[in-house]
């Protein structure tokens, strides 16, 4: 004869963690997550580098091709109030202009996130009516840390108009 699900025994089987159990679950928790937190750290600012440096190739090639297009001379340049052209080296970000008319005319603006550090031309970037430049030039997007170490993304552009980005350890500092 049984008496309910126990049987006649009245023994009940405990389900669940013992305290012991879920301590040591924490504690594997806890170490897994000291060791994943740096490694996002770096994969988030090696994302915002890779991202700028992607927009601001983007805005060269923008920058180009309206220059052909329209067959004016088109600037791309830094700015710190994402409407006028700067005479800085030191870029907030950056607008794609065309100078040709009395006023000049603002084609893109882009404002850089705080965390980055944007240098480039004091006189800016500027295409012929042909697409080429004058002179070959660079841009440098840099993070100041040191995770990751590649903290540094250069643009190169040569004299056709061309643009290549490649990555430098800057040491976490940003010349």
């Amino acid at each position: 004869m049984r008496s309910g699900r126990h049987g006649l025994q009245g023994r009940i089987e405990a389900g669940g963690f013992s305290l012991v159990e879920l301590m040591v679950t924490v504690a594997v928790l806890a170490i897994l997550s000291a060791v994943a937190v740096p490694s996002m750290t770096g994969l988030i600012n090696a994302n915002r580098l890779s991202s700028a440096s992607s927009e601001l190739v983007a805005a060269v090639q923008f920058a180009r091709s309206e220059a052909v297009r329209r067959n004016v001379r088109v600037k791309l340049c830094g700015t710190a109030d994402g409407a006028t052209c700067t005479k800085a080296a030191a870029w907030s970000g950056w607008l794609v202009v065309d100078e040709s008319g009395a006023k000049p005319e603002v084609l893109r603006a882009l404002v850089a996130p705080e965390s980055l550090q944007i240098n480039g031309p004091a006189d800016g970037v500027v295409f012929r009516p042909s697409g080429l430049l004058s002179a070959a030039s660079s841009l440098t997007v840099c993070m100041p840390t040191t995770n990751p170490s590649s903290n540094q993304r250069v643009i190169n552009i040569n004299i056709s108009g061309s643009a290549r980005s490649s990555s430098k350890d800057g040491k976490g500092q940003c010349a």
